[in-house]
């Protein structure tokens, strides 16, 4: 049964800002799991839940599958019908359908993508279906789906970027992984020979690069996106600057993806980068390669390191009533759930966001202790932004580009980024 939605101005303007056809996703390989089954329906004797995510890999799929498998043993009158749509055209196809009336009874969403999707009113608050303990969940991962203090749905687990470094190269250098900012220069600028650097990170344009990978330095010295002039942000456009000009990290790394960073890290061309641990399983096969993780410096010992969160989240669309409670059951059963949190951080290599399911998939994967860690006083990338974090993000990236390739002074950067996220903020 499909519901009706009014379009709201906010939900024109998301589809005018994304929109694709659905020839368009059928180009880039929109995969229905199962054709034509939509919402909760009849199916001879079970009734059908359908469900959207982007998950490709067959680690992931394989954990779904047992959790939706284990939720269809307990309600044998029910079918879970997953399909799946790639992650270039989700936002847009989820947009789409809100328009149409025509969501899936249980919705993955990216942590970013909360605010944009309740703004419109097409979720469900998930407390108005049932009882939630949220005591168990990590703060910052239960705020991505907290909008306007109303609680949407239930994050799936999380990653995080951390410091990777060379375990040889920083031996020989007699040094151990720098802990402060001042260490970070200093070590870095030791460690850079030839055409070797000590440092380097992400300071490309585009999501998932600069703004993601800069977040946990001025997060941890009080910075914020959307004051650029504040002390915090021009003290790590300051940190950021020395670096360059103490040859610790090279201006090429405004052009850096994630990907170019660990090709270098890989390569042996950088002794330290920031990254996440989807790295691991292509670093654990490179031969002669040992390495180690650990947390971001902060700017002196003893201050709270404030890392941003990736990962997902699941949250339940207004359908109808038979569905959506069908959805939180499968939500508490997926997600509130230690084994099922467990079996998910294992799959995906995250750090569950459910807390009691930490040390068993920590246990599996020891290089996740480190990320562990950092997630425990993460934050969300949205928490202060909403829903304008996506174009403020984009500012501060700017500043950090023009600060690492010499084009302005710090002052200057956070000049013009404070002026362009007033503007930008609507003020």
């Amino acid at each position: 049964m499909k519901h009706s939605t009014k379009m709201s101005a906010k939900m024109s303007a998301l589809i005018a800002g994304t929109a694709v056809t659905l020839a368009g996703l059928s180009a880039v390989g929109f995969v229905p799991a199962r054709a034509g089954v939509r919402h909760t329906a009849a199916v001879g004797p079970k009734t059908t839940l359908t469900e959207m995510d982007w998950y490709t890999e067959p680690s992931q799929i394989r954990a779904i599958d047992s959790i939706f498998g284990s939720f269809e043993a307990s309600h044998p009158r029910v079918k879970v019908s997953r399909y799946y749509v790639p992650g270039t055209s989700y936002l847009s196809k989820v947009l789409q359908e809100a328009t149409a009336g025509d969501l899936p009874d249980y919705l993955m969403l990216d942590n970013p993508m909360v605010p944009d999707v309740a703004e419109t009113g097409v979720l469900m608050p998930i407390r108005k279906l049932g009882n939630v303990n949220t005591t168990p969940f990590y703060k910052g991962p239960l705020s991505e789906v907290v909008y306007h203090k109303v609680l949407y749905g239930l994050p799936v687990g999380n990653n995080t970027i951390a410091l990777f470094y060379n375990k040889k190269m920083l031996a020989d250098a007699h040094i151990t992984p720098p802990k402060t900012w001042n260490q970070l220069v200093t070590d870095a600028a030791k460690l850079t020979h030839g055409s070797v650097y000590g440092f380097g990170f992400s300071a490309a344009s585009g999501s998932g690069n600069v703004s993601w990978q800069s977040e946990p330095f001025l997060w941890t010295d009080g910075g914020h996106l959307r004051d650029p002039e504040s002390a915090g942000d021009k003290a790590t456009l300051a940190l950021f600057q020395r670096l360059v000009k103490t040859h610790g990290m090279p201006q090429a790394a405004a052009t850096w993806t994630q990907t170019d960073v660990q090709d270098e890290f890989q390569e042996g061309r950088v002794a330290m980068v920031i990254n996440g641990p989807w790295i691991e399983p292509e670093l654990n096969t490179i031969k002669g390669l040992s390495y180690g993780i650990a947390t971001i410096p902060v700017p002196k010992l003893g201050d709270t390191l404030r890392v941003p969160l990736g990962g997902e989240t699941f949250v339940i669309p207004k359908t109808n009533t038979n569905s959506e409670k069908l959805a939180f059951s499968l939500l508490t059963k997926m997600l509130d759930n230690t084994q099922s949190a467990a079996k998910i951080g294992a799959a995906f290599g995250y750090v569950p966001s459910y807390a009691p399911a930490v040390a068993q998939v920590v246990k599996q994967d020891p290089y996740l202790k480190v990320f562990a860690k950092e997630v425990a006083t993460a934050r969300s990338r949205t928490k202060f932004l909403g829903s304008s974090y996506p174009k403020v993000s984009a500012i501060w990236g700017s500043a950090v580009e023009e600060v690492i390739t010499g084009q302005m002074s710090v002052a200057e950067a956070a000049k013009t980024a404070e002026s362009q996220v007033q503007a930008a903020l609507g003020k």
